[in-house]
């Protein structure tokens, strides 16, 4: 579930959108930053307290935290309903964090009969506001057949969308993909980046994908996706010793440059 935070980097568009509705009332803003730190100690009691109000004023990113407070039973007794109820109030102001929840509710069954295509519904609203996790979950939905037809082309691409966000599920995904040859890695080389024994060994193209697969590998890894780092372990032992620095370097460039010169996509 997405908690909106001021800090996280899927929410920029959005503390924007906060700080300038919480300008003429800056006491609001203090009493917002009191729930997060709250949150970060697990004083759950404490948040609800700090959030509540917010919420009662139409704030919508202290609506969607007191959602997620009641889904979980965090500081009060656990009630989906009224998770949904706070959900729903945030997401008609158009926070994507709140259509996300919401759709992860009904993809689980959680308060609401399970709907795949109506949790896909409202992955897409997140997911065309640039919500990666959503893109995620659409690319999972599709990658399962779950309430549609699989469509690997279509995981594929949501699931490259989350990876640019940095999600690390969708780069774990990806790097399986590639092993498994279900989609190819869109690196291209470069005569500026590689040297002459570099294209060499990208001449392979089954060495190339196990290369681009390693560093989305590492990147899942770094990112804590804790499952990665059996497959990293494993990439490392089909590609020759000397490759392994490239996907090192690959996924370097990805994350020195927030993933928009991410030459593994």
């Amino acid at each position: 579930m997405k908690i909106t935070s001021l800090q996280s980097k899927t929410v920029l568009p959005q503390v924007a959108v906060l700080l300038i509705a919480l300008n003429a009332f800056s006491i609001y803003a203090d009493v917002f930053i009191a729930g997060l730190n709250a949150l970060d100690r697990n004083h759950y009691a404490s948040a609800y307290r700090s959030f509540k109000p917010l919420a009662d004023n139409g704030i919508a990113e202290a609506q969607n935290n007191l959602g997620f407070l009641y889904q979980n039973g965090l500081g009060v007794r656990r009630n989906y309903n009224t998770a949904i109820t706070w959900y729903q109030l945030a997401a008609k102001q158009g926070l994507p964090e709140a259509e996300h929840n919401i759709g992860m509710l009904n993809y689980w069954g959680y308060g609401v009969a399970q709907d795949f295509n109506i949790a896909r519904r409202w992955f897409k609203k997140s997911a065309e506001k640039g919500l990666g996790d959503s893109h995620y979950m659409i690319g999972l939905i599709f990658f399962k057949g779950e309430g549609t037809q699989v469509s690997i082309a279509r995981a594929s691409k949501h699931f490259t969308d989350a990876a640019k966000s940095g999600n690390a599920n969708a780069q774990y995904m990806l790097a399986h993909m590639m092993v498994s040859g279900d989609v190819e890695s869109g690196y291209k080389r470069s005569s500026e980046r590689l040297s002459p024994f570099d294209f060499e060994i990208f001449s392979n193209k089954t060495s190339n994908q196990l290369i681009a697969a390693l560093a989305l590998a590492s990147l899942a890894s770094k990112n804590g996706q804790d499952s990665a780092n059996q497959l990293v372990e494993f990439l490392k032992f089909q590609i020759d010793e000397e490759q392994i620095p490239i996907a090192e370097t690959l996924s370097e460039d990805c994350i020195a440059t927030n993933y928009k010169n991410c030459p593994i996509f």
